[in-house]
Order: C-alpha cells, then structure tokens, then sequence
C-alpha cells in the first residue's frame, strides 16, 4: 500500500535522479523551470511559495514518485510535475500514487475537483490519467521544444 507525505528538501536529489534526459525534463515540467539540468535548490525554491505542497509517495519507505497540489480556491487542486522513479514505471505505481492522491484530496483537502495536465507526446501519462477517470476539459496549451509540437492537455477529475 503507497502512503503520501510531506516533501522534504532532501527529496530533491531523489526525485532528480529520475529525469534522465532533456526531453524527460520538458515533458515533466514543460516550461516551469528553465535550466536543464535543473538544480535541487531551484526544485525546493517552488515550496518556498505557500500555494505548492510538495507530495512524497512511499512504497513501505522507498521513495517512489513525487507531485505537488496547488489550491486552486473554490474547492478545486491541481496536481502537478507528476514523477514516478524511473526504475518503477510501468509497473502501475503512477496509478496506485494518484489514487492515494485523489483520496488525500478528497478526504483530507475536502476537494471537489482536481485538475492536471499532460503532453499529447506523453501517451503513458495521458492515459493513466484517462484510466483513473480524469475527462479533457477542452483547455490545451502548445510548446515547441525540440523542433517538436506539443499540446498540454487539461484534464479534471470530480470526486
């Protein structure tokens, strides 16, 4: 059973471990952050900001994702730079941490709705998101990187 707490500025090196390249980077962050590779204390300076709550997801005591919550006011949170370690993809821990996420929100935040978002050339994340239930809202965002187009896609979930 994956457990969530707080994120430690410790966590960072961890959770930077998992970006193996700049693509990677991009397609986790798109443009929040501009320098690849990206430092931890450029990672711990967005928990300065009392809006993010970083989010740790433990497998017994390993680490094994990261994604912060933003208030969005009203009711509504958003989930964002999602990362499960890299070791540990495809093998159903980026569903099992947002489930446990959704369920932090619903009971703990008392949220009614989540929003996130991912990058058409993601095709893993955008479809874990749509299995656990999450619809397009209709909102995307278009980046060029990498002499490539792609579209952040926003989704939202109702609990």
């Amino acid at each position: 059973m994956l457990t969530l707490r707080p994120y430690k500025k410790e966590d960072a090196k961890t959770v930077l471990s998992w970006i193996k390249d700049e693509r990677a980077f991009r397609l986790w962050c798109a443009d929040r952050f501009d320098d690849f590779p990206l430092s931890e204390e450029k990672l711990n300076e967005i928990y300065s900001d009392n809006d993010y709550s970083g989010m740790i997801a433990l497998d017994g005591n390993e680490v094994i994702g990261h994604f912060f919550i933003q208030d969005l006011k009203h009711d509504s949170y958003k989930f964002g730079l999602i990362i499960v370690d890299s070791t540990k993809r495809g093998k159903g821990y980026g569903k099992k941490m947002l489930l446990t996420a959704l369920d932090y929100a619903k009971n703990t935040l008392k949220a009614k709705r989540v929003v996130l978002a991912a990058f058409d050339t993601n095709p893993a994340a955008y479809c874990c998101y749509r299995g656990l239930g999450f619809k397009n809202t209709g909102k995307t965002t278009e980046y060029t990187f990498f002499n490539e187009k792609h579209s952040y896609i926003e989704l939202e979930y109702f609990i």
